[in-house]
């Protein structure tokens, strides 16, 4: 990957830029807050690397952000906007509240400042002003608010949201820029119904089976959506933690502290993009994206099969990375993507609209990967299911927090669980968490992974474990104790083999003090 250095470096420098831009405006839009300081303006090459900085470690520009830009939005007058989300459908307004932070050598008398929503090209879709008024020293000072209704916006689409302050009076204050302030924001506009079906001739799986690799042999076309908790991680190092800011320092330093990657790249020309508005780097329209995706690693297959939206790594362990890549399998086409398009669609504009633009590129006469590969070669990004996902496995519980679902407890990652409700209501012991199989399992016990983050809130103290042969009839307790007080696995073992369709966990006290049960992973015992 040699001969993507410069993309790389660009292409993460651009998430770095966007990461920095918030950071600042944030501390900009907050009332009282005295300043800001950043860790550094150029890399640091000590204590491992640390390429923190918009600069090189000799104060050069490495490329990827001007001086001008960066002044838009880190100067003694910056424009601010007060923007609840960057993804808006054309049923939707957008809404904003516009500020400016003005710390400039005096107040600014008769400010005029000027707004528009804009295309690449410059062409203004919405204007607007405000009437001149006294811009004081200091921050978050509001300067009004701008409804947009989006209905006749073209989409799918980037905008740009543009904000100018300027004094109206010819006499300039000392300092002051004679063009004023201005500073943006990207905003994309989506349709609000976008048809995701599946196009006659393609076949969608999530797993690459006999069945699948039989399609390809004999030259059709596959999508595989391969689920992104069923990525394979690396063996030596875990799963790829993927994430949406830059890496702070570096891996090596801090102990592979996530996130692990630089954004992502890919070419906003290729066709797979005709329907799906991006740059050649991370922007915040693929937060949707990557926060729901696995990161596949791609090092075992061809040298010259490059994926076709790729995960920077971190420079220190530098592995081919991918959220899609296409290849051809036998006499058939292959393209795998490892971003979830399947869940919960309707809530989400942005893998909707990816959904349909890949849809559309394998259906056009476009997708025709060179790159052959081996259906087992292909198989080599997946993890094999987990006795769990075998059995059909599924979890209920009586509570729980959002963001901490049951089904964090059989996700294969340690660092999910699951959490009863600690809001209002907040319910108290006793709390129970179900486990349903597809079919009657003969189990011999059940191991229980407490949460692991050094909090003790959620411990499960005193337990009891039910058996059913149908989810509705439990009978006797097939096990009862105390766990000990530590983050330590939980094995409990049956006196003799039970055959369950369903295990109900009971926690009827709790080591912390509140009452609450959690648990990070929950798994079976399937041998003796």
């Amino acid at each position: 990957m040699l001969d993507q250095a410069r993309n790389f470096l660009f292409a993460s420098g651009r998430l770095q830029t966007l990461c920095y831009k918030e950071d600042i405006e944030s501390a900009l839009r907050t009332p009282g807050m005295a300043g800001f300081q950043l860790l550094d303006l150029h890399d640091f090459p000590g204590q491992g690397t640390a390429l923190v900085g918009v600069l090189d470690p000799f104060w050069e520009s490495k490329g990827y952000v001007a001086p001008d830009e960066y002044r838009r939005f880190c100067n003694s007058t910056v424009p601010l906007a007060r923007l609840a989300k960057r993804v808006f459908t054309t049923a939707e307004r957008l809404e904003a509240d516009l500020e400016v932070a003005h710390f400039g050598p005096v107040p600014l008398t008769n400010a005029v400042v000027a707004w528009r929503l804009q295309r690449d090209d410059d062409h203004v879709l919405a204007h607007g002003d405000f009437a001149p008024a006294l811009l004081p020293l200091g921050n978050a000072h509001r300067l009004g608010h701008i409804g947009i209704d989006l209905g006749p916006v073209p989409a799918p689409a980037r905008y740009r949201l543009v904000v100018r302050v300027k004094p109206s009076t010819a006499v300039l204050p000392r300092g002051f820029e004679p063009r004023g302030f201005v500073n943006d924001w990207d905003v994309w506009v989506y349709p609000p119904h976008v048809p995701t079906e599946i196009p006659p001739g393609i076949t969608v799986v999530e797993d690459l089976d006999a069945q699948a690799e039989s399609v390809l042999n004999t030259g059709g076309t596959v999508l595989w959506l391969l689920p992104p908790d069923r990525v394979k991680p690396d063996p030596q190092l875990g799963k790829v933690a993927l994430g949406f800011t830059s890496i702070f320092w570096n891996t090596a330093w801090t102990g592979r502290q996530p996130p692990h990657t630089l954004g992502i790249l890919c070419d906003p020309d290729h066709p797979l993009f005709s329907r799906f508005p991006t740059e050649a780097y991370s922007n915040w329209q693929w937060w949707y994206l990557v926060s729901r995706a696995g990161a596949m690693i791609l090092d075992d297959l061809p040298r010259n099969l490059r994926p076709t939206v790729q995960v920077i790594d971190d420079w220190v362990t530098n592995r081919k990375l991918g959220l899609v890549f296409e290849a051809r399998v036998g006499s058939g086409k292959l393209l795998v993507c490892s971003v979830d398009l399947t869940s919960q669609l309707e809530s989400d504009p942005v893998r909707r609209q990816f959904r349909r633009s890949l849809l559309d590129y394998l259906a056009s006469g476009r997708f025709d990967p060179l790159i052959p590969i081996t259906a087992e070669q292909a198989r080599q990004v997946s993890a094999p299911p987990s006795p769990l996902e075998k059995l059909g496995a599924r979890l209920r519980a009586s509570s729980h927090q959002p963001g901490h679902e049951p089904a964090l407890a059989i996700d294969g990652n340690p660092a999910t669980l699951w959490h009863t409700a600690w809001g209002d209501p907040m319910p108290s012991f006793p709390h129970e968490l179900t486990l349903e199989l597809n079919s009657l399992t003969r189990l011999y016990g059940l191991t229980f992974l407490p949460r692991q983050d050094n909090n003790r809130n959620g411990w499960i103290k005193d337990y009891t474990l039910h058996a059913s042969s149908d989810g509705t009839r439990w009978g006797e307790p097939v096990a009862a104790g105390t766990f000990a007080a530590d983050a330590a696995l939980k094995t409990v073992r049956f006196p003799i083999p039970i055959t369950a369709r369903s295990v109900r966990l009971t926690a009827r006290s709790g080591h912390a003090n509140g009452p609450w049960a959690s648990l990070a992973e929950l798994g079976l015992l399937l041998e003796p």
